[in-house]
């Protein structure tokens, strides 16, 4: 290759550089210039849920008050290693004013009633029978963990087991 043929190759490659560097300082510029809308933060659904013990849970009821709900199942393993994690939590959360629920989904009463008990829960657990509520919530995989603030607004969800700083963290911010 002769000497004037490498230099054609290097003046070319240094304005390809600047053209690609160009090019995704546009994008990086136009990119922070919109909102994503997945940065918006929407209303939690209004549902009522028949609860284990014989009781509703209506949401709407708990306006002014953090809300956590855990959909879960009986036979998911994830939901098994968390649910000590939420058991614990419930009992530190709950006197600080957080609301907590379990909703059982793809679930029979009793399995969802031995998993209740073997797990010793300690928060209202319902069972939702016409998967209405997860639909609501367009829910797409459990274990799902949905932090509520006090004005009834989906402030952070979890797809997966939940740990237990996580969950501090997220109840932290709602208080």
């Amino acid at each position: 290759m002769n000497t004037k043929t490498y230099k054609l190759l290097i003046i070319l490659a240094g304005a390809g550089l600047v053209l690609a560097l160009a090019v995704a300082a546009a994008l990086i510029t136009r990119g922070n210039s919109e909102t994503a809308p997945a940065d918006k933060k929407e209303q939690a659904p209004h549902f009522t849920l028949a609860l284990l013990e014989g009781k509703s849970f209506q949401f709407s009821e708990y306006k002014g008050k953090p809300v956590l709900i855990n959909f879960f199942a009986s036979w998911c393993l994830p939901c098994r290693e968390e649910m000590p994690v939420l058991v614990k939590i419930a009992r530190e959360y709950g006197p600080k004013g957080v609301v907590f629920l379990g909703i059982a989904v793809d679930d029979t009463e009793e399995k969802m009633k031995d998993f209740i008990v073997k797990y010793e829960v300690n928060f209202p657990v319902g069972l939702d029978k016409t998967a209405e509520v997860q639909k609501s919530f367009g829910l797409y995989g459990i274990p799902t963990t949905y932090f509520i603030d006090k004005q009834g607004v989906i402030n952070y969800f979890h797809s997966g087991a939940v740990t237990e700083e996580l969950l501090k963290h997220e109840l932290d911010k709602l208080l």
